[in-house]
């Protein structure tokens, strides 16, 4: 049995006819419980591609985009695709409906037609997966970003979808709130085996995914493991993204002569690293 989640068969997409291609003849798969980073600056088709994932866009043929091989093209099945995909997006205010925070998770539900017993459940089973159990009762508004945005996931796996989607969905947010909604997610993915597709321009979020998808021009302009991505540097500058912190400092120590064989993605990984080399001068 095929352990693949989501396939994408050249997909090729523009806006009108008088325009450029957003997206060209892209091709890839993503496997249950993969945490997936797809990255490109502004333009680069990333947010146009999660469209597609989840049916908001669909393929002008069949068999283009399938997820748990429901195919999109079928106006019959599509809302069934997306009940699949849940997306979270980037401004955590656009996505608050309701005038308490268990109002807004159960607001999704409602929509779907869950039985209010089984809504309850989900309720309490979500909010506690997102840390958000004290503040049922608060005013969505008055939370800080990251809490929103804890708030918003907490709606989408109440749905119990196969895929979470992140779409530029920590850029509004400082610092803490990054963390806070990263380590929501990354507890999900691997305690709960969920789906997770990371669309970001900051590489620094994708260091621990299992797979990064890098877009350039509507193109993909290389993919593969943390490791074998950052070792395209090149390409990630074609791209124009930055790299993460420490392959920067990487870089510089390198041009002051010294080596480091081992391209450490983290800061803690770096550290290790020039401790060991240290012991050995």
């Amino acid at each position: 049995m095929s352990n693949t989640l989501i396939r994408i068969n050249g997909l090729s997409f523009k806006y009108d006819e008088e325009s450029l291609n957003v997206l060209n003849n892209i091709h890839m798969q993503v496997c249950k419980g993969e945490w997936v980073s797809i990255v490109g600056h502004n333009g680069s088709g990333k947010s146009t591609l999660a469209k597609f994932l989840n049916g908001l866009l669909i393929p002008t043929q069949p068999n283009i985009v399938t997820v748990e091989d429901l195919d999109s093209y079928d106006e019959e099945i599509v809302w069934k695709v997306r009940n699949k995909v849940g997306m979270v997006f980037q401004n955590p205010d656009n996505q608050m409906v309701a005038t308490t925070v268990r109002d807004d998770v159960a607001f999704g539900l409602e929509n779907i037609g869950i039985k209010r017993e089984e809504m309850l459940n989900r309720i309490d089973w979500a909010i506690q997966k997102v840390k958000m159990e004290n503040y049922l009762e608060h005013e969505p508004h008055r939370l800080s970003g990251g809490q929103k945005q804890r708030v918003a996931i907490a709606g989408i796996i109440a749905m119990r979808p196969s895929v979470l989607i992140l779409d530029e969905a920590t850029s509004m947010l400082d610092p803490m709130g990054r963390k806070e909604v990263l380590d929501t997610v990354w507890k999900l993915n691997k305690e709960e085996g969920m789906t997770v597709i990371n669309i970001t321009h900051d590489l620094e979020e994708t260091v621990l995914s299992d797979k990064i998808i890098v877009m350039n021009k509507g193109e993909i302009s290389t993919y593969g493991s943390p490791k074998e991505v950052f070792a395209q540097g090149e390409k990630l500058v074609e791209a124009g993204l930055d790299l993460p912190f420490s392959l920067q400092i990487q870089q510089l120590i390198k041009e002051k002569g010294y080596n480091i064989p081992t391209a450490c993605l983290t800061k803690k990984e770096l550290v290790n690293e020039l401790w060991r080399l240290q012991s050995k001068t």
